[in-house]
């Protein structure tokens, strides 16, 4: 193999891993995507948190030891009135 040849090959294989890790980074910090469910798991009401505020994305109801990062993001949600642990997860309660 000649070293021109050689030198496509590295440079396509280090493209595609580059590009992979960018496309695997991406997927698992999306803005204005849900967080994972993992966050909203609890055992009881006092586990759970407001986050945010009207208007901010990722705002919501939480587990207090898993609030999101941040809330910046061009999204518009809606901020409960308080949260409750249903069924093992933080959902917020509207009124």
């Amino acid at each position: 193999m000649s070293k021109l040849a050689l030198v496509i090959v590295i440079v396509v294989v280090v493209v595609i891993v580059a590009g992979g890790g960018y496309w695997l980074y991406q997927s698992r910090t999306s803005e204005g995507e849900e967080t994972p469910e993992a966050s909203k798991e609890c055992v009881n009401d006092q586990d759970c948190v407001l986050f945010g505020e009207s208007g901010d994305c990722n705002c919501g109801c939480y587990n207090k030891d898993y609030l999101p990062s941040s809330t910046g993001g061009d999204c518009f949600c809606l901020l409960p009135a308080s949260c409750a642990c249903v069924d093992g997860q933080c959902e917020g309660v509207f009124e």
